[in-house]
């Protein structure tokens, strides 16, 4: 994504909500996420909070991007708990313009906790089913497990 096209994003986000201006002003703690490094596992964590439009889900993917390749990090831990929707053209913008992206970054692996929602439950799998044919994931129904499950990936199993 350029740079004009992020700032397009911006401006979008601006104009929307009070917690756009919040996720503007602080990327990594805001009322929508909250993102993370775990050196620990060399992941990049993403709590969802609530429910993210499409600029915000965008620009938090586009922030995600970047996160992996300053820490050089192959793995997204992901908390889908509160993300209630994801619509079906961010599906197909995550999938067929933001994961060869993430995948040119290093990313080999992602284990999330399922969203609590119905709708949730039935976009993100979609997506994820896309992804699995190109990077590791697995949904688990906690965050503990889909750590436990990313930490144990041996360099040999992400290759």
């Amino acid at each position: 994504m350029g740079a004009s096209s992020l700032a397009e994003l911006k401006r979008i986000i601006e104009g929307e909500s009070t917690d756009g201006i919040h996720l503007l002003n602080n990327p990594k703690d805001n009322p929508i996420c909250s993102l993370s490094y775990d050196e620990s596992i060399s992941c990049i964590a993403v709590v969802w909070r609530k429910y993210a439009t499409s600029a915000q889900l965008r620009f938090i993917h586009e922030i995600i991007l970047g996160m992996l390749t300053q820490h050089a990090a192959d793995r997204i831990l992901g908390d889908d708990s509160d993300l209630p929707i994801v619509h079906a053209e961010d599906q197909k913008w995550i999938v067929e313009d933001w994961l060869p992206r993430a995948r040119a970054a290093g990313l080999k692996a992602v284990a999330t906790a399922v969203s609590l929602t119905f709708f949730g439950k039935v976009s993100i799998g979609s997506i994820h089913s896309k992804l699995a044919k190109q990077i590791a994931i697995k949904d688990f129904h906690n965050i503990h497990s889909a750590r436990t499950w990313l930490g144990s990936l041996s360099p040999q199993q992400l290759a």
